[in-house]
């Protein structure tokens, strides 16, 4: 999977806070300006912080996030220009980027990403799916939620390694469970859910898993955009 925050750059406006409350502990991580209250630890704030280098959020340019926690629930708060809180198309943007925190940065825990004016006071708040944790078989995601055991993942992951799925290539995958139905939702190009030959193969995948990995329980191919958003529903042949 992608280090996301590929479009969180544009809804940054505010290069610095304005006034001059105390906003936590602050440390910058090329040219972001972490903020992170005593709820959190130096370690998280520098797992986020190393995570937004890699995700190329932190680009040398001036931004404002704050780190913070409430109970068990972490909390990403960043400073965008007026008007973004009310632009319905960033949502699905702001929920992937909280689905990608909790799995990658802070092991399946719930995470909110909080839009914020430059007075760090919230405007929206949008709230992580369950994506569970992520691990890494030869290039490919697979991310798990709380139903699926970590032997099963590695049981899907070494399958997929098998088979050459897993070849190397970075591909985005996630493993779920509905019922006594296992759901495997990967990542496609753009209009392979409409083309027949990838639906055929889509189904016999979905029968090879459930023979090759899941002891004969059915199973369903999930084909999705770049943000898991579900394409199309194959079910085994």
């Amino acid at each position: 999977m992608k280090k996301l925050l590929f479009a969180l750059p544009a809804l940054l406006f505010f290069a610095v806070l304005s006034g001059c409350a105390n906003y936590g502990k602050e440390k910058v991580f090329k040219g972001v300006e972490l903020y992170h209250t005593d709820k959190v630890t130096d370690a998280e704030a520098d797992s986020l912080g190393n995570y937004l280098v890699a995700g190329k959020f932190a680009d040398g340019k001036e931004k404002t996030v704050q780190l913070t926690k409430a109970g068990n629930t972490y909390q990403f708060r960043f400073v965008v220009k007026e008007g973004v809180d009310k632009d319905a198309s960033y949502d699905k943007i702001a929920k992937f980027l909280a689905n990608m925190l909790s799995a990658q940065v802070f092991n399946g825990a719930p995470v909110e990403v909080q839009l914020c004016d430059d007075h760090l006071e919230t405007l929206k708040t949008v709230v992580a799916d369950d994506y569970g944790k992520e691990k890494i078989f030869n290039g490919v995601s697979i991310f798990h939620t709380k139903d699926i055991t970590d032997a099963q993942v590695d049981s899907l992951g070494n399958y997929l390694v098998r088979m050459k799925f897993a070849n190397g290539q970075p591909k985005s995958t996630m493993i779920t469970k509905l019922g006594n139905t296992y759901r495997f939702k990967f990542v496609v190009k753009s209009g392979a859910d409409k083309d027949p030959d990838y639906q055929k193969n889509g189904k016999l995948f979905a029968s090879q898993l459930s023979a090759g990995v899941f002891n004969g329980a059915p199973v369903e191919v999930l084909m999705c955009d770049d943000y898991f958003t579900t394409l199309l529903v194959l079910p085994m042949n």
